[in-house]
């Protein structure tokens, strides 16, 4: 018998209901605000975003310009990239994998889905990559002196321990398992409840340590879809996880909380305690609540369209370096009018572009050319003319993303 309490009733976190009334609105009006024109772009970026974060708190710092480099050269299939970018590169590759699958409602906490999240994590990977490290990243040896394997996907065959907690019984994994799926799944969970479920279920997979490594970015992962069905129309325009990566040793904290045991008889009736768990949901349901602020003041249309003008001003004029300091090309003002006319309209044709412009389509050709090139845009022959986010524009358009 299983006697942990998957997650808080609702009258249990008092005003904690209404910040979560608060952070439903916030979502709505995220969403509502940001043109489809640039919601594939910024879908985009926060996965890079997500992809730093979440790769950060596991110890790899890798910073997203470096991951953009590979992307850019094309080198990402090359088998000479760093083992720190080969892993930012397959979680960007999981983090879609995850939205694919998590659009089933009913799919979010069953085992395939969660094995399958790990699994996509290690597809692909160099065998020296599929061993288990020590806590100074040494490869870690079973008991006949072996390497300790990550199987993809599969539950961990050994017990373990992660710095102060000591998870599970791998015997008992399966029944966990089992339990997370009928008691977290979203259709039995119903209104501002499940974001109350999404945090016991983000904690409660961390304490079980399913998997005997890749447990953090695939259970950030899992977290994801899970909030994608509690309602939040924007998620993904915003995520918790770079909150989690924002302030690592108050996540980690948050954590170990939830995992103390129970303090005594007026602190719940499982084996762990339930304020630890109330105080875990409500640094959960701050941090979410920060990043919708966050991601709704960057993407704000008029601050966002003053960034614009100062960018494209500043390349006019010769003024702006790129991610390595070098000086970037001049590109002419006209730039500014393309970028802003597709922000407001969505794709559009390049003939439709000089229309609304006024302009020959000789004197915009070079400049659409140069656009392209620096990845401002997507111009592919016979094709409509779309926004995208560049390398070079990414840190000035939304400043302090990273």
């Amino acid at each position: 018998m299983i006697s942990v309490i998957p997650f808080f009733d609702p009258n249990s976190l008092g005003e904690y209901q209404d910040k979560i009334v608060e952070l439903y609105m916030a979502d709505a009006a995220l969403n509502q605000t940001i043109p489809d024109s640039i919601r594939q772009p910024t879908e985009w970026l926060l996965r890079l975003v997500n992809c730093y974060y979440s790769n950060k708190i596991e110890g790899n710092p890798t910073h997203p310009k470096e991951l953009l480099k590979t992307q850019e050269s094309g080198q990402a299939g090359n088998q000479n990239v760093t083992k720190s970018v080969l892993e930012l590169l397959v979680h960007l590759e999981a983090q879609i994998k995850s939205k694919a699958l998590s659009e089933k409602i009913d799919s979010v906490t069953s085992q395939d889905y969660i094995k399958s999240i790990h699994q996509s994590f290690y597809n692909g990977l160099p065998d020296d990559m599929l061993t288990v490290k020590n806590k100074i990243g040494d490869i870690a040896f079973d008991e006949n002196g072996d390497p300790i394997k990550i199987v993809p996907g599969e539950y961990r065959n050994r017990d373990v321990q992660v710095g102060q907690h000591i998870p599970p019984d791998f015997k008992e994994v399966p029944s966990y398992m089992k339990w997370v799926a009928e008691m977290f799944a979203p259709k039995k969970i119903h209104g501002t409840t499940r974001v109350i479920a999404a945090a016991g279920l983000h904690h409660r997979l961390t304490w079980i340590h399913p998997f005997l490594d890749g447990n953090g970015r695939a259970i950030r992962l899992i977290t994801d879809g899970y909030m994608r069905n509690a309602g939040f129309g924007g998620y993904g325009l915003w995520s918790i996880t770079r909150g989690f990566g924002r302030d690592t040793s108050s996540y980690y904290k948050a954590l170990a909380r939830a995992d103390m045991a129970r303090q005594g008889a007026s602190d719940g009736r499982g084996i762990l305690s339930d304020k630890g768990l109330l105080d875990f949901t409500k640094y959960f349901i701050d941090t979410a609540l920060d990043q919708v602020k966050f991601f709704t003041d960057l993407l704000e249309p008029r601050k966002l369209g003053i960034r614009i003008d100062y960018y494209f001003e500043m390349r006019a004029k010769g003024g702006l370096p790129d991610a390595d300091g070098k000086k970037l090309p001049i590109l002419k003002i006209a730039a500014r009018d393309i970028y802003r006319l597709l922000l407001e309209k969505g794709a559009m044709s390049r003939s439709a572009i000089c229309e609304h412009l006024d302009k020959g389509e000789q004197t915009l050709r070079p400049i659409i050319k140069q656009m392209d090139k620096e990845g401002l845009i997507s111009a592919k022959p016979k094709q409509d003319i779309e926004i995208k986010l560049s390398t070079t524009a990414v840190e000035f358009l939304f400043p302090q993303i990273w």
